[in-house]
């Protein structure tokens, strides 16, 4: 987003460097649009100032923009953000800090819910993460942008500028969530005072996590010492735990739902929260919602797992009839007289598990079947 159109280059120079599988909205007030149309027209072909290549070029970037690039208006910025915030897991500001300070403030939430904030100045010459450093990624962005076009990144959380790896940014490498978030502030201060942290994890982390395991700010425990420990990897978490631990929670569990059609989003939440504490989980530990083909249109289930912020995947009927045989899975009458599969939401958890193990069984109730199956550890550990 920018204000004006000399924020237009910038934004071209960092969308140029993404990869094209990012696709990068551009907003820019309706009033700079229609001025630059305006003044396109208006001045002499053969002037060629800075402002002029500046409008012409927003001219023809909006007749034909890049591919990866979509070009939208605003009125005003404050009829955008709260959508944008709701829908987009990194907002790049090029204006002043202090307009985009008091834009977010109210919309606020927490470390592990907020999207990434970066602020640019209309040159470029430096980039500032300003919200979610670490598990929005905003000073992982804040880095490759500053490749890309040269800028200076202006990065200030105590961790980082001190040379250190807190546990959410390795979290966020891992694809992993953070519980309790607010727990963060006193181990993060126990790294930058002792230089060190104790971690405890269920499973062996496999080599893919060797800059983890080598890093030397980090102590790796044994099975028997978790009560040591100032990080916890594991996805079964301990209702009481110390102020100075967190979870690093995988998200390794497949949620397989099957429900009657037009069961409200907040009833399936439930039922999936019912389930997820039957297991002693956590929420964050869904890795996603899996159901039958015939519920791909299915409201609760697709706003469900918006809520979540998890994948929503569908099977077809025959690879989950597939599953219940080779599994002898529950049974339903009723389900196979309707939709011709024996059951839909255990065989649908071990599909989305990739084949792992069925670890909670069929639930039922208000309308709704959960089941859960959890990854084998040798897949994400």
């Amino acid at each position: 987003m920018s204000l004006t159109d000399r924020g237009l280059d910038t934004i071209l120079r960092i969308g140029e460097g993404l990869p094209n599988s990012i696709i990068l909205e551009f907003y820019l007030p309706e009033k700079v649009i229609v001025q630059s149309e305006q003044l396109s027209k208006q001045r002499p072909s053969l002037a060629q100032g800075q402002e002029q290549i500046q409008e012409e070029s927003l001219v023809q970037w909006k007749a034909q923009p890049p591919l990866k690039m979509q070009l939208q208006s605003f009125h005003r910025l404050s009829d955008i953000v709260p959508r944008l915030w709701q829908e987009h897991a990194v907002l790049i500001f090029v204006m002043a800090t202090g307009i985009v300070v008091r834009q977010i403030a109210s919309l606020i939430e927490s470390k592990d819910r907020d999207p990434a904030v970066l602020v640019l100045d209309e040159e470029g010459k430096f980039v500032i993460p300003l919200l979610s450093g670490h598990l929005g990624g905003a000073n992982a962005w804040a880095h490759q942008i500053s490749e890309q076009i040269g800028a200076l990144p202006v990065i200030t959380t105590a961790t980082d500028v001190r040379g250190l790896v807190a546990p959410d940014e390795y979290a966020r490498r891992f694809g992993w969530k953070v519980e309790p978030v607010q727990h963060l502030p006193a181990v993060n201060r126990i790294l930058l005072e002792r230089k060190l942290l104790k971690v405890w994890a269920f499973s062996p982390l496999k080599p893919k996590y060797d800059t983890w395991l080598n890093d030397p700010h980090y102590e790796f425990l044994s099975k028997n010492d978790r009560d040591q420990a100032n990080v916890i990897v594991d996805p079964f978490l301990n209702s009481s735990i110390k102020a100075d631990c967190l979870y690093l929670i995988p998200p390794i569990l497949s949620v397989g739902v099957g429900c009657r059609r037009g069961v409200s989003k907040e009833v399936i939440l439930e039922r999936i929260r019912m389930a997820v504490d039957q297991l002693g989980s956590s929420l964050k530990a869904i890795s996603g919602i899996y159901s039958i083909d015939l519920k791909s249109d299915e409201v609760g289930l697709i706003e469900a797992a918006k809520a979540l912020r998890v994948q929503f995947h569908t099977f077809p009927a025959d690879e989950l009839q597939a599953v219940n045989l080779q599994n002898q899975l529950s049974r339903s009458n009723f389900v196979s007289e309707k939709i011709g599969v024996d059951g839909v939401c255990e065989a649908a958890s071990l599909l989305g598990a990739q084949k792992g193990r069925l670890v909670l069984p069929k639930t039922k109730g208000q309308g709704v079947t959960v089941a859960i199956s959890i990854e084998n550890s040798l897949s994400w550990a």
